[in-house]
């Protein structure tokens, strides 16, 4: 049978064809450049072109280091059981990792093409047209070429069929149509995490026979067998009623089982990829078609220098906030003017991130981001780059922390370190800080200011040193001073938390430490501790008091109120008034006049302890509160505020019987504060 099928990789169609260039308008530009580890160096770039702003991160590998190491890591141990790139380098400890070669996303989740670890072959190569790897030699050399898979399986009775594949998913051939499963023989080691193996709705029932030390220890010649290939022995899986497996193989038969990969060098890593983007130093002409792999998309490829010595792993960010993404045509281009004499494309896309460790850091940090600022997929396998490296001396050191201070302010300095194979140094109790400054004291890595000025905090260790600039701030440096207090529920003997808060001449703001202040109270019988910690004593009839900071010279003061202000709250439309939240009701609701909230006025001045008379004669309302006193006449513009005239642009009104007055006009006229809620539509009136 012979079906015309797409491979599905990684969600998108495989198919091949020549893709157009976008020519860029700007220089590739280097944004930082810094070692990762001993041989391996992380740099990041952005490219200005056509499609639009372009972030790429690009590992050098040095092959040339007898430390550095590229491994290939399947998912979460084993192919089939997937993985993001992050998990798969927190599992392994990797410097870095990106993730790897295409696989069928409707199969049981393993690589397309050949992979080899740690010089075994893991995976062989799928039967499709100019598909290229990535390997590395015994001698640490990388080359990309085109790899190829032939097998046997002989029987004790001699007879014997060809092996066509190792660790495969199903999948339709591009040199015969055929489907990869059907009729043929498959082996799977215990690499295979899954308990199916080439599954689809096109096979039949399957044959498979268990293999240990070359002797048959079990078979299944009815659907196969329903677990995962035990450790240390193979499955040899037949499709399509597999006469072969069961006309010739018994319990206790022996067996015979040989397979090799082409080119025959001795790999030692080979990860799966699919096009070849650079040959020669230069872009290539498309032979495959590859339509359904184009578009702007995120991307990732790998690269070899002419010598064989350099590898250039790159992911481009695609469909973020910050990259546009690029064309395969594009990412050829960017592979050229990288520097790669080879370079073949990975899977990209919704696959793309790229993680790694940054110096002086024990945890990885994400580099290149999923498409759509979304979250990573879960891929078949990564490409991990990791150092065997001894701990060595140290060679840099970072020191973080505040470089702005107040006085009396004390600062813990976070050190981090690195050493000469760029390991992460985890003890850096062996680095000394030291300042000379003569602005304040050092107790082992806490800094106190003592004065205002500028200076140097200094960590070192042995002929290693960093230097971090200081400033020191005095009240010169400072235009407020402003304090809060944590709950305003007062009692005898309750306790409260004081804060500070600076406002530095250039605007920006500086929280103070407590003990950088000196602080009193005034009004009130309560205490202070050096930590800002306020312990309210013997209240009374006490209604307010006050607490005082000062700073280098610099004072401020924050009123407390022990008792609650008196409000009134009112709803838009509606009758019901909240006298510190107990509730009456008015005849005449609040209402929107002209985008003005006219309330009536004696309801309010009343609840608040005021006075209102009527003067009908002049139509006018006298609204007396504590010492003020607002003159409101019916229909004027013009109200008058302790006898001083305003225009107001919204007259009171008669409504229902009731006077209704423009309601923050008038309040503010008063003293009273005035807010409103425009979700609940409710408004408040506060006693100042």
């Amino acid at each position: 049978m012979k079906k015309v099928i797409s491979l599905l990789l990684a969600g998108v169609m495989l198919f091949f064809s020549c893709m157009p260039v976008t020519a860029a308008t700007n220089t590739l530009t280097m944004t930082s450049s810094s070692p990762i580890t001993s041989g391996a160096i992380l740099k990041n770039y952005t490219w200005d072109i056509a499609d639009g702003n372009v972030k790429a991160a690009v590992i050098e590998v040095d092959l040339n280091d007898p430390y550095v190491q590229l491994e290939v890591v399947p998912g979460k141990g084993k192919f089939t059981q997937r993985s993001t790139v992050s998990a798969m380098a927190d599992r392994t400890d990797a410097i870095a990792m990106v993730n790897g070669d295409f696989y069928n996303t409707k199969a049981e989740g393993a690589p397309i093409g050949t992979t080899v670890i740690d010089g075994e072959l893991a995976s062989s190569q799928s039967f499709l047209n100019d598909v290229y790897c990535l390997g590395i030699t015994s001698d640490r050399t990388a080359a990309i070429e085109q790899f190829s898979f032939s097998g046997s399986v002989t029987a004790q009775n001699g007879e014997k069929r060809n092996l066509s594949g190792l660790n495969k998913t199903f999948y339709w051939e591009e040199t015969t149509g055929l489907h990869s499963h059907i009729g043929r023989l498959h082996l799977y080691n215990d690499l295979w995490g899954g308990t199916k193996r080439g599954m689809d709705s096109y096979v039949g029932v399957p044959a498979e026979i268990m293999v240990k030390d070359n002797q048959v220890t079990a078979v299944a010649f009815e659907g196969g067998f329903d677990s995962a290939v035990p450790e240390g022995c193979y499955i040899i899986h037949g499709d399509g009623g597999a006469d072969f497996l069961k006309e010739n193989f018994e319990v206790g038969d022996m067996i015979q089982i040989n397979y090799q990969y082409k080119p025959e060098q001795d790999w030692q890593m080979v990860i799966g990829g699919h096009a070849l983007l650079v040959d020669n130093g230069q872009m290539v002409s498309y032979t495959k078609d590859l339509s359904a792999l184009g578009g702007v998309r995120a991307r990732t490829a790998a690269g070899i220098s002419k010598d064989g010595k350099t590898v250039y792993i790159v992911a481009v960010e695609g469909r973020t906030s910050s990259s546009k993404g690029i064309t395969l045509g594009n990412l050829s281009l960017l592979m050229t003017k990288l520097g790669a004499w080879k370079a073949v494309n990975l899977d990209g896309g919704g696959s793309t991130t790229l993680v790694s460790r940054p110096l002086g850091e024990t945890e990885r940090t994400r580099i290149i981001n999923p498409e759509k600022n979304g979250s990573e997929r879960s891929v078949v396998e990564g490409l991990g780059v990791f150092s065997t490296a001894p701990q060595g001396l140290i060679k840099g050191i970072f020191v973080n922390g505040s470089d702005t201070l107040l006085i009396g302010e004390t600062v813990e300095y976070s050190l981090k370190a690195y050493d000469q194979y760029y390991n992460p140094v985890t003890d850096t109790s062996v680095i000394e800080l030291t300042e000379d400054t003569g602005l304040g004291k050092i107790d082992g890595h806490k800094f106190t200011a003592l004065q205002a000025g500028t200076g140097n905090i200094i960590a070192v260790n042995g002929s290693s040193k960093a230097t971090k600039s200081i400033t020191v701030i005095g009240k010169d440096g400072l235009s407020a001073l402003e304090l809060s207090i944590d709950q305003k529920e007062y009692a005898d003997g309750s306790t409260h938390q004081l804060s500070a808060k600076a406002t530095l001449k250039d605007g920006t703001k500086k929280d103070v430490n407590a003990s950088a202040l000196q602080w009193s109270v005034e009004g009130f019988d309560g205490t202070i501790d050096a930590a800002g910690k306020l312990t309210i004593g013997q209240l009374g009839d006490t209604k307010e008091g006050y607490v005082k900071a000062s700073y280098d010279g610099m004072e401020t003061t924050l009123k407390l109120k022990f008792t609650e202000d008196e409000n009134v709250q009112l709803t838009i439309d509606s009758k019901t008034l909240l006298k510190n939240g107990e509730a009456s009701q008015m005849d005449v609701a609040p209402t929107i006049v002209n985008d003005r909230t006219m309330v009536p006025v004696r309801f309010i001045a009343e609840a608040l302890g005021g006075m209102v008379e009527w003067h009908e004669d002049i139509q006018t309302a006298y609204i007396v509160y504590q010492d003020n006193m607002v003159e409101v006449p019916i229909q004027s513009t013009t109200i008058h505020v302790n006898g001083e005239a305003k225009t107001i642009d919204t007259p009171s009104q008669i409504i229902a019987d009731r006077t209704m007055i423009p309601l923050r006009a008038v309040a503010e006229g008063l003293g009273l504060d005035i807010s409103f809620d425009s979700t609940t539509r409710v408004i408040t009136i506060t006693q100042p």
